[in-house]
Parts: structure tokens; C-alpha cells; sequence
């Protein structure tokens, strides 16, 4: 079932919504949108109400000109507190979603629990021209090389992960939302973690990180789990940042532990 949320500065954020149980609200990362949850969310539904968010821009959201990454805090917390009825939401961001869920969490009284996998800290995931040659790729219509350049040079994938993908339905999605790769690398690359508002946040947090994943998203998960006064960080052995789709049933019996009291 498809429903929407309306957010401060009214955009329409799409949340599709299935299962049964208390709720669960999954934040996906860059170059993505909710169907990056479609190996995930299946077995997740005998446990919990799964809300899969398309984030501003993408899938059956809409979006604002004015792109700044505290807007999509706002969206998440509007998101939790619209299915807050159905008890305490769990949250759920993976990467770039890691790091929105993460700005999301102190707007959202009564919040019982957070899970991260590999939220980037800020100022790490791109250089200045290498975010200018993703956007040039984009503007010239090439989002086949965009996405390949992303997943490869950024997110970490292998190029036999890349290849799977690229054989599969997903591939047409991810190139359709490629345009918004760019704004998400340059307000990554502009954005800080608030140590100190992390450090006043004492709700149980719990962070993933693959052993394979790039030095990026171990040094950025150490980094939240250092200011995070009540973290545990967990390894998932033998993954990298693509674990959704590599091993959902290892990403879901995280969030099934993540979510016991």
C-alpha cells in the first residue's frame, strides 16, 4: 500500500507500507529510492509494519528546488510521527539515509531506537571534481556511466556487484535517479556530524558496518559510534556496503536484534 506524507515544506514524501507488527521505517541511501528494500523488506513482514521511504525527488515523491539535506531531516521525522500510531517506530537509514536518519532522530520525541549501516560523517565521500564529473556525466545523458562511476568509485561495489545490477530490474531505476546523486555528494560533502547534539542522544544505537566495505564507511562508523553515548557496533563479516541486496537476511536479522529491548 502506497501512502504519502506531507512535510513541513510540503513535499509529498511516498512511503510504501506493508507487513504487520510495530513499525519500522527504512531511509535508503544516494542513488536510490524504497525498491533499494525490495530483497530486505520481504522478510521483514512477519515481524514488523515496514515503511520503505521514497526520498524527496525520486519514486512517487516530489521534490523542492531547494535542495539542503536538514529538509530530508524534516521529512523522516514527519514520516515517523505520521505512523507513530502503531507504536514506537524503529528507524533505519543505510548510508547517505544513514546520515539523514541520524539528523532525523533528535526531532522525533520518544524515539525508541536507531539503526544505522555506514552513515557517512560529512566531507568524506567525494571530491569537489569528482562530484563535477558525475554531474557532467548526468547533463550529458550518460547515466549508465553516472551510476557505474558511483556505485564503483564511491559506494564500494565490485564490478561483479556492478554487473549483477546492471543484469537486473533495478539498474533503469538507478539510472533514473541518478540526477540526484550530485546534491547529495555536495551536501554530504559540506555537512559535519554535531558531535556534541550526538553526544546528549542516549536512545540504544545500532551501527553495521561490512568488514569489506570501503575505509570510508568504517572510518564514518566508527566516527558516529565514538559520539553516540549508547552504541554498538556490529560486523557483518564477508559484506560491503551493498548488503541489502547481498545479504538481506543477515541485514534483517540485524534489524530484528536492533529492535529487541
Amino acid at each position: 500500500m502506497l501512502e504519502h506524507v506531507r512535510t513541513p515544506d510540503g513535499v509529498e514524501i511516498a512511503c510504501e507500507v506493508s507487513g504487520q507488527g510495530p513499525p519500522l521505517v527504512l531511509v535508503h541511501g544516494a542513488g536510490s529510492a524504497r525498491w533499494g528494500f525490495d530483497a530486505l523488506r520481504p522478510l521483514l513482514e512477519d515481524r514488523f509494519t515496514v515503511i520503505a521511504v521514497d526520498r524527496r525527488g525520486r519514486g512517487d515523491s516530489t521534490d523542492d528546488e531547494r535542495y539542503a539535506v536538514e529538509r530530508e531531516f524534516e521529512d523522516v521525522a514527519a514520516v515517523v510521527r505520521a505512523v507513530a500510531d502503531g507504536g514506537p517506530p524503529l528507524l533505519f537509514g543505510h548510508s547517505y539515509g544513514g546520515l539523514v536518519a541520524a539528523g532525523a532522530a533528535p526531532l522525533i520525541e520518544g524515539l525508541p531506537r536507531l539503526v544505522l549501516y555506514e552513515p557517512p560523517m560529512g566531507g568524506i565521500l567525494a571530491e569537489p571534481g569528482a562530484i563535477d564529473r558525475l554531474q557532467a556525466m548526468v547533463e550529458d545523458g550518460d547515466r549508465e556511466a553516472a551510476v557505474a562511476v558511483f556505485l564503483h568509485d564511491i559506494a564500494g561495489y565490485t564490478r561483479a556487484e556492478i554487473d549483477d545490477l546492471r543484469a537486473s530490474r533495478l539498474w533503469e531505476l538507478r539510472k533514473s535517479v541518478a540526477h540526484t546523486i550530485p546534491r547529495e555528494l555536495r551536501a554530504e560533502g559540506n555537512f559535519a556530524i554535531d558531535r556534541a547534539a550526538l553526544a546528549g542522544f542516549e536512545i540504544p544505537v545500532l551501527m553495521l558496518v561490512g568488514s569489506e566495505s570501503p575505509e570510508w564507511a568504517k572510518r564514518s562508523t566508527a566516527a558516529y559510534a565514538e559520539a553516540l553515548p549508547n552504541a554498538t557496533v556490529r560486523t557483518l563479516d564477508g559484506q560491503g556496503h551493498g548488503a541489502l541486496a547481498a545479504a538481506p537476511a543477515l541485514v534483517a536479522a540485524e534489524l530484528a536484534y536492533g529492535a529487541t529491548p
